[in-house]
């Protein structure tokens, strides 16, 4: 568990960083500005990891509630 917890955030992180390098490289290929779409997906890529993040923070405090039952 201990390594699904270290690991798990840095690959998320990586996921993230790579489609947010991918949307901001299409932009600028297609000379494009910052239309709807290309800033949902980038909205997107920053909030998709949060959501993790909280889960894994909430199952840990889980976790430590129920071991001192």
């Amino acid at each position: 568990m201990d390594v699904f917890i270290g690991v798990l955030p840095w690959t998320y992180g990586l996921v993230a960083a790579l489609f947010m390098t991918m949307t901001l490289l299409e932009g600028w290929a297609n000379h494009d500005g910052w239309t709807l779409a290309r800033l949902a997906g980038a909205v997107a890529c920053i909030l998709w990891p949060l959501t993790v993040v909280f889960l894994l923070l909430h199952m840990l405090a889980s976790a430590a509630t129920s071991s001192r039952a």
